[in-house]
């Protein structure tokens, strides 16, 4: 992310841009998931980074299958619930 400070024009960002609107749009979501595959693949693919940080890489996948099969069993769903959004900048 760049933060420009420049009111007039800077190098990086161009010419300051004078906005008369600005509008959010949200788009809320929700996941609902029924098998703990794709849940373990996203953190599974941090692998590269957990030796760098000393993260337990192997106890970690298998505790967070774990969680999930233990929300499925309960629930009969993982579900994840999420907020995205647009924002819409007039001038």
């Amino acid at each position: 992310m760049i933060n420009c400070a420049s009111t007039d024009h800077c190098n990086t960002c161009g010419p300051a841009v004078l906005v008369s609107s600005i509008q959010v749009l949200e788009l809320p979501g929700v996941i609902e998931v029924t098998d703990p595959a794709p849940i373990v693949a996203h953190p599974a693919s941090y692998e590269a980074w957990a030796e760098e940080l000393g993260v337990p890489f192997v106890e970690t996948i298998q505790r967070a299958e774990q969680l999930a099969e233990r929300v499925m069993q309960a629930t009969g769903v993982f579900r994840i619930t999420c907020l995205g959004g647009i924002v819409v900048c007039r001038s």
